[in-house]
């Protein structure tokens, strides 16, 4: 568990240990042969709804969904869509679904990749087109916890260090997928440094009007609050509502032997340690309308004031 040190609060206030679903994007191989790779190395039964959709339970790790992602891919129930689907392998990826895991789980299915890697997996990069991540579904404390608001906060103000210290892949700042939060919310966010989850939905509902960030918000939202959560965002209403920070930033290097879950693990705990940590967010967010309030005041030169703040602890947990 070395690379995947424990989170400030590792229990929800409910004293239920906080679990973690992973979502990897890849390409290279196909989906049959991913679900035999899993029962090869982690155990399980292969069900399928689809040469598209294969779920194999009882794995190790659980229930384990391979599919290609495409919304088409749920109707594809005949040969014409299917064929359709294949055509379009270069440019559509296949991902690896978890159910919530927990913590100590992650390393076995790190090392599940290195398997898929050794079997043709390819990551983000690999080709012009393709841009694919890691998803961590991360459960929160509880959606009014002070932890869950101020991981909010602290995502605002970390974001650009972020995408400086470890770059998303070219293709992926390229596409629609995980465009930062605007500067606009982050202002917001930070001006109301004591505001609930209910009062941050009202100030993202203002900024935001899709899920195609780094740090998607609205399941969270939606599981919070679903009555709500439909009148302030009544054309995402297909979104699952889900107790958990849905965090898209991570690219998923695959095919790249030094590459590791963990990566993507050291970026979100970064910023949960910073929000556990009382002084260092203040001083992150004066820091932050400091740098606002400059004529030139560039994401770059921002990252720069973030190192200065950082603890070495931190800045090491990037490794990139």
């Amino acid at each position: 568990m070395s690379q995947f040190p424990p989170l400030p609060q590792t229990t929800t206030t409910d004293g239920e240990l906080r679990k973690i679903g992973v979502e990897i994007e890849f390409a290279g191989l196909r989906e049959a042969d991913v679900a035999e790779l899993i029962r090869t190395h982690l155990g399980g039964r292969i069900t399928s709804e689809s040469r598209h959709r294969v779920t194999v339970e009882d794995t190790r790790l659980g229930r384990l969904k391979v599919e290609l992602d495409t919304p088409l891919a749920k109707y594809a129930s005949d040969g014409l869509p299917e064929t359709g689907l294949d055509l379009a392998r270069p440019v559509i990826p296949i991902e690896l679904i978890t159910d919530p895991l927990p913590p100590d789980a992650l390393p076995l299915l790190d090392a599940f990749c290195d398997t898929l890697r050794q079997a043709g997996g390819e990551g983000t990069g690999h080709g012009a087109l393709q841009g694919f991540g890691v998803h961590l579904n991360v459960a929160v404390v509880a959606p009014e916890a002070a932890l869950t608001t101020r991981s909010i906060r602290a995502f605002a103000l970390l974001e650009p260090w972020l995408r400086h210290t470890v770059p998303p892949d070219t293709t992926r700042r390229l596409l629609p997928f995980v465009a930062p939060w605007p500067e606009a919310l982050v202002d917001a966010l930070v001006a109301a440094p004591y505001a609930g989850l209910d009062a941050q939905r009202e100030i993202y509902k203002t900024h935001v009007k899709s899920r195609n960030h780094g740090l998607d918000l609205l399941p969270l939202f939606k599981a919070a609050d679903p009555e709500a959560y439909a009148r302030d965002f009544p054309g995402l209403t297909e979104i699952d509502g889900r107790p958990a920070f849905h965090f898209r930033l991570p690219d998923c290097r695959l095919d790249n032997p030094d590459w590791s879950l963990s990566e993507a693990w050291a970026q979100w705990h970064t910023v949960e340690t910073v929000a556990a940590d009382d002084a260092l967010l203040t001083a992150l967010g004066e820091a932050w309308e400091a740098h606002r309030a400059r004529l030139l005041a560039s994401s770059r030169a921002w990252a720069d004031t973030v190192d200065t703040l950082l603890p070495t602890p931190l800045n090491a947990l990037q490794g990139a």
